[in-house]
């Protein structure tokens, strides 16, 4: 396979051309890329603990990490919540694919992976994840997957503006799993 090199800036020549991609779990000997990847997506820093959680093989179901050549652009870390006693809950702690890797389908192929694999999964109620009240693009994203706003918290973020979120959920079992809007 030919060496691929950086996307052309022109985003229509961009999806023209297309991209390969290949999936990998997260593990201790790659979990510094996935640390550097989170340092350019978000405005938040994740401490060593949040790390721990990620290569926990409990979640290594639900946490997978994308790889364009040998270059990582995305990423969707989850981990299992609650026991058999309360609900059990599927919580996305970090999602994003680099921007210039944005619009070829990578970050939705992610999130129906995921809702699939959720779906099969026996005693799972929903999947839910919080998103910065400003964050308009990843809100629409969201929804077209059918996730709901079921709650706003306020100053749940510290050092960045605006600090409130919105909590968002979706079943984790659904008509047409995966998509939710079929």
């Amino acid at each position: 396979s030919a060496v691929m090199e950086a996307p052309p800036e022109d985003v229509k020549e961009r999806k023209r051309l297309g991209i390969r991609t290949y999936e990998t779990d997260v593990t201790p000997n790659n979990v510094g890329q996935l640390r550097c990847l989170n340092t350019v997506i978000f405005p938040v820093r994740y401490n060593d603990g949040f790390y721990k959680d990620v290569v926990n093989e409990n979640n290594r179901e639900i946490t997978r990490m994308v790889y364009v050549s040998d270059m990582l652009v995305g990423a969707i870390c989850c981990r299992f919540e609650g026991n058999k006693k309360e609900k059990r809950r599927v919580y996305i702690m970090t999602f994003g694919v680099l921007k210039a890797y944005r619009g070829y389908g990578i970050g939705s192929k992610l999130l129906k992976d995921l809702t699939e694999t959720v779906g099969k999964m026996d005693g799972i109620d929903d999947i839910y994840l919080h998103v910065q009240v400003s964050n308009e693009y990843a809100l629409d994203f969201y929804k077209k997957f059918g996730f709901e706003v079921i709650a706003k918290k306020e100053n749940y973020y510290r050092n960045i503006d605006p600090p409130h979120c919105y909590v968002l959920s979706r079943k984790a079992k659904t008509k047409a799993n995966g998509d939710a809007t079929a």
